[in-house]
């Protein structure tokens, strides 16, 4: 895919990327096929990741929902990567002219509060076209980022990636104990010598929350593996800040786990668990599966409400 036809698809959008136009470029690139959802999810990465690195972060940007007496605010985390987006979505001339001079994008209102709805144009388009599930990370998603400057000093690379996104809001507890084991991880020598094993640049994680059908992939492309997993939001339900710290880390116990089968690495060790991670009791669980029964009850045609 040419730099001219990338952005031909992006001007679909009409300048900004939300629900009312990113199914317009969902239905465009599907027509496509498989190959060019790929090279346009790829172009799209190198797009974000441009921005990142004339980084935007700090600025002070203003979002065309907020109150008009609000001053602007810098962008940082989820907003920072809504920004970029908006910035893509926007087109050709105006992503050139942010990159050049950042500071610009403090000059107008972006509509940003929905664009990341761009990167969901990949995987909506991907299975269109290939009846397939996408695999691997959305565009512009990798929330769990190394510091630049421990980077430096120490020459450790990060080799696990994490995103994380899902129907509802995840629960903080379980969001940052996730980030918490993958830092441990991160740190381990054993568990740098299991991916080592592999092969590959680094492992993409993806997990959607959702009440979709469960499942699992693992794939590899360019170097690169990815595992994308889809789990029932349900699973939250009646656990408190410990029981999330657990639940966090054997999700990407079974996680690793699956990859290292279907790559045919060696046997993981244990994920470690963060300190205060308890595992949840028989009674937390019989509590919170006759809660559910209550609940799949109650949404049935026809059940009366007491």
């Amino acid at each position: 895919m040419t730099e001219e036809e990338f952005w031909s698809l992006i001007d679909l959008l009409g300048g900004v990327a939300n629900q009312r136009t990113t199914p317009v470029l969902a239905e465009a690139l599907a027509r496509q096929g498989k190959v060019r959802v790929e090279e346009f999810a790829d172009m799209l990465a190198e797009k974000l990741q441009c921005l990142e690195s004339e980084s935007l972060r700090g600025i002070p940007a203003r979002d065309v929902n907020d109150p008009s007496d609000a001053p602007p605010v810098p962008l940082f985390g989820d907003a920072l990567i809504h920004l970029n987006f908006a910035v893509v979505a926007a087109g050709s001339s105006r992503f050139q002219q942010i990159r050049e001079k950042p500071d610009q994008v403090a000059d107008c209102a972006w509509d940003f509060s929905e664009s990341d709805g761009l990167a969901e144009t990949v995987s909506t388009a991907y299975e269109v076209a290939t009846g397939q599930p996408w695999l691997g990370p959305l565009p512009g998603f990798c929330m769990v980022e190394s510091e630049e400057s421990t980077a430096i000093v120490t020459g450790d690379t990060p080799w696990l990636n994490l995103a994380l996104h899902g129907d509802n809001d995840i629960p903080a507890a379980y969001f940052d104990a996730v980030g918490t084991v993958v830092e441990m991880l991160h740190d381990d020598p054993q568990w740098r010598t299991w991916w080592s094993s592999a092969k590959l640049r680094d492992l993409d994680v993806e997990i959607e929350f959702t009440s979709q059908a469960e499942r699992g992939r693992v794939t590899t492309r360019k170097g690169r593996a990815w595992a994308s997993f889809r789990r029932n939001g349900s699973r939250f339900r009646g656990l408190n800040k410990g029981g999330l710290a657990y639940l966090a880390a054997t999700d990407l116990e079974a996680i690793l786990t699956l990859v290292s089968t279907s790559l045919s690495l060696p046997t993981p060790s244990q994920v470690p668990r963060p300190a205060h991670a308890t595992p949840p009791t028989r009674r937390n669980d019989a509590a919170r599966a006759r809660l559910e029964e209550l609940q799949q009850r109650h949404r049935k045609p026809g059940a009366r409400r007491p």
